[in-house]
């Protein structure tokens, strides 16, 4: 039975063995087949072939073509699509390839705003150390952390970042939990403490991957590795969350369609105008509705946009400090 806020040890996770971290030591050993003088490097080696490498991966990947694809069918792209194409059935290949040059650029630079804003796992990632220092064989050795597996005891010192889930075995430890509980001062891990019942990130003689060691020493047993760690959870939420539209976005989507729907009006409304009240050729009214259609859409609208939110974020950030009432972000606010 799972105590709450325990993941019942069943069906684990890849990386995470099918243990109670919460459980007396001796039987927790014995659960994961190890000791406090390690993994014999044979066992290791077989371990991380079944477990995987201790990292944090993306599970579905990144679906560049369908993202980049997106940003050629918004509505004002999709506009300036029909004025190329009228661009280019009336023969004026010119601004037909002038528009397409728009379309292209305002779709990468959106694109490549959308892909450094959505790093959340690599940002994780960047918590987790290059190497860490386990007992193999019984002997310390420094290994690269992607190498941890489940049954490893970890040689954690001040100053070193805690790359897997363990239970400390000896010693007491001050951590920086901040990235996984928000607390703002370190919290002391010891292996004196024994709680049980509790949700793991509150039991006191835990560590976990992402956090670090700020004073003190301990040995650890690795019990999670990778996306099996408190903080491969975090990874795999995050790329579960369906994105959802701002209101900024669903307003600006709408005033695409407004402008879409306006420009397409007037071009319309001008060919039988242009025809037969003006006496121009067919061609001649295709060339001023093309001009109509592409000088009502705001081809840099969306990159503006994009920057504005930037320029103003990063001067939020400068200002260090901002309330709803201050004059600071009153300035910030109408210079956005």
């Amino acid at each position: 039975m799972s105590r709450p806020g325990i993941a019942a040890p069943v069906e684990p996770a890849a990386g995470a063995a099918s243990v109670d971290a919460t459980e007396p030591v001796g039987r927790l050993l014995r659960d994961l087949r190890t000791s406090r003088s390690g993994l014999p490097g044979r066992e290791a080696a077989r371990r991380l072939v079944a477990y995987g490498p201790n990292e944090l991966r993306r599970r579905g990947g990144r679906h560049v073509w369908r993202e980049l694809g997106g940003q050629f069918t918004h509505p004002l792209a999709l506009l300036l699509w029909a004025a190329a194409g009228l661009s280019w059935l009336a023969g004026i290949v010119a601004v037909a390839v002038a528009i397409l040059i728009v379309i292209v650029l305002n779709a990468v630079f959106a694109f490549v705003q959308e892909l450094q804003a959505e790093r959340a796992v690599e940002a994780l990632q960047a918590y987790l150390p290059a190497r860490a220092v386990v007992l193999r064989d019984g002997e310390p050795a420094t290994i690269e952390a992607a190498q941890i597996v489940p049954g490893d005891v970890l040689l954690v010192a001040e100053g070193d970042k805690i790359c897997a889930d363990g239970r400390i075995l000896s010693g007491t430890i001050e951590v920086d939990a901040s990235t996984l509980t928000g607390e703002s001062v370190p919290v002391t891990r010891s292996a004196g403490w024994a709680d049980t019942g509790v949700p793991l990130l509150q039991a006191r003689d835990l560590v976990f991957s992402g956090t670090a060691c700020t004073g003190g020493e301990a040995r650890v047993v690795v019990v999670a590795t990778g996306m099996g760690t408190e903080l491969g959870r975090i990874a795999a939420l995050s790329e579960r969350v369906k994105p959802e539209q701002s209101p900024l976005e669903r307003q600006i989507r709408r005033v695409a369609w407004l402008i879409a729907v306006i420009a397409v009006a007037m071009a319309a409304a001008f060919l039988p105008i242009a025809t037969l009240g003006a006496g121009l050729s067919f061609q001649q009214a295709i060339v001023f509705a093309v001009g109509l259609i592409a000088g009502n859409v705001p081809e840099g609208l969306l990159p503006v946009i994009t920057l504005a939110l930037a320029i103003g974020v990063r001067e939020m950030v400068r200002a260090g400090r901002w309330s709803s009432g201050s004059a600071r972000w009153k300035r910030l606010v109408r210079r956005m």
